[in-house]
């Protein structure tokens, strides 16, 4: 468990395991990353259970998701806080507001479960002051106007026809008389239109070019009259339905019995028609106000019953900003601390990496080595230590003597390179090298024992002089 907490706090174990005393320190900032992730875990369970209706079978899991993404995010934030320096508070601060959104986000289905009881009964009022709104917004409409009508027609005619024609009936939910009146107004208005036509002729205006009692002067007046006589035929036969509306005797109730009969059948087909659009918006109405239990509407529901409570508004301030403080923790832990042997530790295993990154980097940019250079072979190699094994000539014998034109032309030249050493101590074997360097036969000369004899001792060599030995020593 240590060292999977030591692995939440973003520290190298291989480093940590140096540093026995600040193991501590970063088991703690791994456990405020666990229980931050743990706490993601439910908040996320819960708002999609509760808030969103979700089966927890499905809720669990994404819950479960959600946590490791908050874990992965935190020990992000962790690990990318320096331990020290003039940029570590410059660094800190945006990653201080991604933790602080980062708690806001997880504290609130947390609060919303907290206060569920609170948030549903207050939920119920919200749905019974939107179906009170919905109601008064319908009848107001033309269809809630046209619904009000119809029934108080209906119920007028149905009052008829309960009195057997007793009851006067009121000549304005008449259709006839409705009917009558329409007409005689759309007469009045015709009639009112041909005599202004017949004043613009007359005595001129404007949109008449002549003015007089001539063609179109008389076409006018012959429209206004027949309008007026209309009107006039009109307001009789609405007089007369008037009266057979309100008449006592038995020819009149037997008139309006009949009457109201007949409109029965036409209004409560209308009716039923209206009443049935009604219950449609309204049933429509009810499952989408039955449906309000969101994140959002929950949300709206504890605001609002905070503010009516100074108790519950003061306890669900506390709460919120402790579950902030505890989604914060890791990265308030971090910043808390003092840089230990681990920091400086950490730094110096930095540098290392940056110099061995720089060193293989400037051997792989050297250029490869010539081809003759390159492929120098085994026994090139043993004959060039063979030839500085040899003994020095004897400065005994005379030889003819040597004119030297430069003496820096007969200079001894460098010694080769030494072979490379083994890659590894425990390699006890021959130096494998690759073929490309050699053939079989350095294969097989590798694996010789050396029969050379040891070089002579600086001590037992004679002095080395320009003339040449024609019989030199026998090594044997």
């Amino acid at each position: 468990m240590r060292k999977f907490l030591i692995v939440l706090s973003g520290a190298r174990p291989e480093i940590l395991e140096r540093c026995p005393t600040d193991r501590g320190k970063f088991e703690g900032i791994g456990g405020a990353v666990l229980t931050t992730s743990v706490l993601a875990t439910i908040s996320m369970s819960f708002a999609l259970g509760s808030a969103l209706g979700l089966s927890y079978f499905v809720a669990v899991p994404a819950g479960i998701l959600w946590g490791l993404a908050i874990l992965s995010l935190d020990r992000w934030l962790v690990g990318s806080i320096p331990a020290e320096g003039r940029r570590r508070w410059r660094l800190a601060v945006p990653r201080v507001l991604m933790a602080v959104l980062l708690g806001v986000v997880i504290s609130t289905p947390l609060v919303l479960q907290i206060f569920k009881t609170e948030i549903d009964a207050q939920i119920v009022e919200i749905r019974q002051e939107r179906a009170n709104a919905f109601t008064t917004e319908r009848m107001k409409g033309d269809a809630g106007k046209e619904l009000i009508r119809l029934r108080a027609a209906v119920a007028e005619q149905e009052n008829i026809v309960a009195s057997r024609g007793e009851k006067a009936q009121d000549p304005r939910n008449d259709p006839r008389f409705k009917a009558l009146t329409a007409e005689r107004d759309a007469q009045q208005k015709q009639a009112t239109k041909h005599y202004d036509e017949l004043q613009c002729q007359l005595y001129g205006g404007p949109g008449c070019s002549k003015k007089g009692d001539g063609e179109l002067a008389q076409a006018s007046r012959d429209a206004m009259n027949k309008a007026k006589k209309r009107v006039e035929e009109l307001n009789k036969q609405i007089d007369a339905r008037k009266k057979e509306l309100t008449a006592s005797d038995k020819q009149a109730r037997a008139t309006r019995l009949e009457s109201a009969t007949e409109q029965l059948k036409e209004l409560r087909p209308q009716l039923a028609a209206a009443e049935e659009q009604q219950r449609t918006l309204q049933s429509s109405f009810n499952d989408e106000n039955e449906s309000l239990n969101g994140l959002l509407i929950r949300l709206r529901a504890l605001n609002e019953v905070s503010g009516k409570d100074v108790t519950l508004n003061a306890a669900r301030t506390l709460l919120f900003l402790l579950f902030l403080l505890i989604e914060c923790l890791p990265v308030a832990v971090k910043l808390m601390q003092k840089p230990g042997n681990y920091e400086k530790l950490f730094e110096m295993e930095a540098r290392k990496e940056l110099m061995e990154a720089r060193t293989g980097m400037r051997v792989a940019a050297r250029p490869a080595p010539d081809g003759a250079q390159g492929r120098r072979t085994t026994r090139q190699i043993w004959d060039a230590e063979s030839a500085l094994d040899q003994p020095p000539p004897d400065p005994t014998v005379v030889g003819p003597p040597t004119v030297l034109d430069d003496p820096q032309e007969h200079r001894p030249g460098p010694l080769p390179e030494p072979l490379p050493e083994p890659l590894s101590e425990s390699l006890s074997g021959p130096l494998s090298m690759p073929h490309e360097f050699g053939g079989m036969e350095d294969e097989a000369l590798r694996g010789m024992a050396g029969t050379r004899a040891p070089a002579v001792s600086n001590a037992a060599r004679p002095e080395r002089t320009r003339a040449r030995n024609l019989f030199p020593d026998d090594d044997d």
